[in-house]
């Protein structure tokens, strides 16, 4: 699915060509999402201003999307992963954003459609949010 990322509010700032997502998904064993990647290339560590979401009885909003590069540092994809990783992460959750309350929002790539999910690194629990990112950024209000 294409969105229109600008009605979201977000600003377009991206370095991110093909070369880096290779670079990342072959570093991470992953493919990501085409909306995801749609998302990286329009606009980098993207803070949406509409990103209001319910995952249970409870609602957030993203602060922010982290780097999307293959360097390991502090706040890239590639750091949540490596020297960054939180303990209790499961292996196969990749944290792509941070919301409100400081939880992480990851892809879980052990579902076959990808689910988004949220994961709290207190406590180590993870909870569904959407099936996959389309559905989560169809989630999306003000």
């Amino acid at each position: 699915m294409k969105f229109d990322w600008n009605s979201f509010g977000i600003d377009p700032a991206s370095s991110v060509d093909c070369h880096t997502i290779s670079q990342v998904q072959k570093l991470l064993g992953v493919a990501f999402p085409s909306s995801f990647l749609d998302l990286v290339k329009y606009s980098d560590e993207a803070i949406p201003e509409i990103s209001s979401f319910s995952y249970g009885d409870k609602g957030t909003c993203i602060s922010e999307f982290f780097s999307f590069s293959p360097d390991v540092t502090p706040y890239t994809i590639s750091w949540y992963l490596g020297a960054g990783k939180p303990p209790g992460l499961p292996q196969e959750m990749v944290p792509v954003a941070r919301e409100a309350g400081g939880y992480l929002v990851c892809l879980n790539f052990k579902t076959s459609s990808i689910a988004v999910e949220i994961f709290d690194p207190s406590s180590g629990e993870a909870f569904f949010v959407a099936s996959n990112f389309d559905e989560f950024v169809c989630s999306w209000s003000d």
